[in-house]
């Protein structure tokens, strides 16, 4: 994998359609990820094959198997943003708008993974110690995120010769992103005691310290903007559907460790509908043909995951928020056929696989859970929102939700 890509090709999962594309925001997009390696190439996730997957054998049976271990640090970051997202919940106003929803779950992301790094050791205590370069580093990897989508229609190299604004902002907030995650790895090692966090694990299995802050740096700097928005189009698409929200309340448990098949068919459904990564990118290795087309090897194709999951040759009624579509073993799977669940894959597949699958879903289902028992969601946007692709697939205006108590 080099900068410097020879062929892009655009493939829809669906009734396969492509492009060759100069001008798709697909080719702008991995273009733009590809130049960006050449400068920030220390983090894990740009290392090239061999190198990486040194790592990821490693990781895999830490983050991808036994995974027990996660349940409680998530439900305690979940508990703390439930607490967050309600604190305008009182006896006299029961209802509530949410404020700041985007920052509050930018940050409930974040500290998911510092809590399962750190383990027991992330108490109230170290909480305080981390709590203001958190809150910094949340805020950073946010306007990153701002920045970027201003800037993903244009070639890095043309943003960086005409000096663009939204480009200069990026270059000096980018190295502020490293450095702020590296002081909070630092003082995860170095200030607080060894826990049972996933920081003690990889500490066992992985001798660089380097190393480790790398790993550590892309797990959060990947966490925010994902996570949060997936979190976001879950919370919309419940909110517009009072009787669901009965239905999943009535069977949530109160340990919340075995989360409602209608919770997983939320977040399926959700990421079926709006893929927060909506393209999946690989690099051929040798020459295939793929429906009738014959792709040559070292092409990078595209894969749209929002053109697949909402074909209908894949998904029946494909515009509908259907989470019973994903429980197979009742009496109405038949009628939502076709039901092609491969061509929904918002973490991927194979050995680049998104790493932080489980996290990402325990997390998901525990907060949708915890709201829920507690609160009703009302969504109070007066038009219906659509997606947007700014980097990562968002609402095309801000979510105005409502909490109120049971």
């Amino acid at each position: 994998m080099r900068a410097s890509i020879p062929n892009i090709r655009y493939l829809s999962l669906g009734h396969i359609s492509t492009k060759n594309t100069n001008v798709n925001v697909a080719c702008f997009l991995c273009k733009y990820i590809f130049e960006i390696k050449v400068q920030y190439n220390s983090l894990m996730l740009f290392r090239d094959d061999e190198e990486w997957f040194k790592y990821r054998k490693l990781l895999n049976p830490l983050m991808m198997r036994d995974t027990d271990w996660m349940v409680l640090p998530i439900q305690r970051m979940c508990e703390k943003a439930v607490q967050s997202l309600s604190e305008g919940v009182t006896k006299d106003n029961p209802s509530y708008e949410i404020q700041n929803i985007e920052s509050t779950l930018y940050k409930w992301s974040i500290e998911v993974i510092l809590c399962l790094m750190l383990g027991n050791s992330y108490n109230t205590t170290n909480m305080a110690k981390l709590n203001t370069l958190v809150n910094d580093f949340s805020r950073t990897v946010h306007t990153i995120f701002q920045y970027s989508s201003e800037l993903m229609m244009i070639p890095p190299h043309l943003a960086d010769c005409l000096q663009l604004s939204a480009w200069k902002k990026f270059e000096r907030l980018v190295p502020e992103t490293l450095a702020l995650a590296n002081k909070i790895i630092d003082i995860s090692l170095d200030d607080i005691e060894r826990g049972d966090g996933l920081l003690s694990k990889m500490q066992d299995c992985i001798a660089s310290r380097d190393d480790i802050k790398r790993i550590f740096a892309d797990l959060i700097i990947a966490a925010g903007d994902t996570t949060s928005f997936s979190m976001i189009w879950c919370f919309y698409l419940l909110g517009r559907h009072q009787i669901l929200q009965d239905q999943i309340r009535s069977g949530i448990y109160e340990n919340f460790k075995s989360p409602h098949p209608l919770v997983i068919g939320t977040v399926r459904e959700a990421l079926r509908m709006f893929p927060v990564a909506p393209f999946i990118g690989r690099i051929l290795k040798k020459d295939a043909v793929i429906g009738e087309y014959s792709i040559p090897k070292h092409t990078l194709v595209l894969l749209s995951l929002y053109s697949a999951g909402r074909d209908e040759t894949n998904f029946h009624s494909p515009e509908e928020f259907l989470p019973q579509r994903w429980i197979r073993n009742n009496d109405q799977s038949c009628s939502f056929s076709p039901f092609k669940s491969h061509a929904s894959l918002p973490f991927a597949i194979g050995s680049r696989s998104c790493i932080g699958r489980k996290i990402a879903q325990n997390q998901m289902h525990t907060l949708l859970a915890m709201v829920l028992k507690k609160y009703r969601l009302s969504v109070l946007n007066e038009q219906e929102i659509f997606p947007e692709l700014k980097m990562i697939t968002v609402p095309n205006e801000k979510l105005r939700l409502s909490l109120k108590k049971l």
